[in-house]
């Protein structure tokens, strides 16, 4: 039996179901995600502070509400829980990891590191954010980053952009 928080679980998995099967081309769709989104680091800010955080798919499943936020600082935080997730052995974190920290950097101007974070081009068309160019895919591989050629190809139809 994999020990977690099993409340927190439920607001991981609500989460990644609706940005799963999301339209991001609807309006109405994008601002109840973001409503959601709210109503979820709400509550996991609650459960921190409860000490709730016990396990490594905790820390895990914090991270991705924190990343899902819209500051700096949750970015930081949720790099910091991610990190926390790593470390404690959750593998999944390690993507986590990297995803959150090249949230943090775009969010404060910089370049990202791993390549995790996407826009929209003067064309609206999606690509890659500007990354880092000292990091090497064997970098991004340590924490189950794909190479910035197969990043692109996978965001798409992950989101299911043409």
């Amino acid at each position: 039996m994999t020990k977690v928080n099993k409340e927190l679980e439920k607001i991981y998995e609500d989460d990644v179901r609706e940005k799963t099967n999301a339209d991001w081309n609807d309006k109405k769709v994008v601002a109840e995600i973001d409503k959601n989104d709210k109503k979820r680091k709400k509550r996991v800010e609650e459960i921190i502070a409860e000490g709730g955080l016990k396990f490594a798919a905790d820390y895990h499943h914090a991270a991705l509400i924190f990343q899902h936020a819209d500051t700096t600082a949750d970015y930081k935080k949720a790099n910091e829980l991610a990190k926390k997730g790593m470390e404690m052995g959750d593998e999944r974190s390690k993507w986590l990891y990297a995803a959150t920290m090249d949230r943090w950097l775009v969010s404060q101007g910089k370049l990202q590191k791993y390549g995790t974070q996407f826009k929209k081009n003067k064309k609206g068309e999606w690509e890659i954010g500007p990354v880092d160019p000292t990091i090497t895919d064997d970098e991004r591989a340590r924490f189950n980053v794909p190479s910035l050629l197969e990043a692109l190809a996978r965001f798409k139809e992950k989101y299911r952009f043409d």
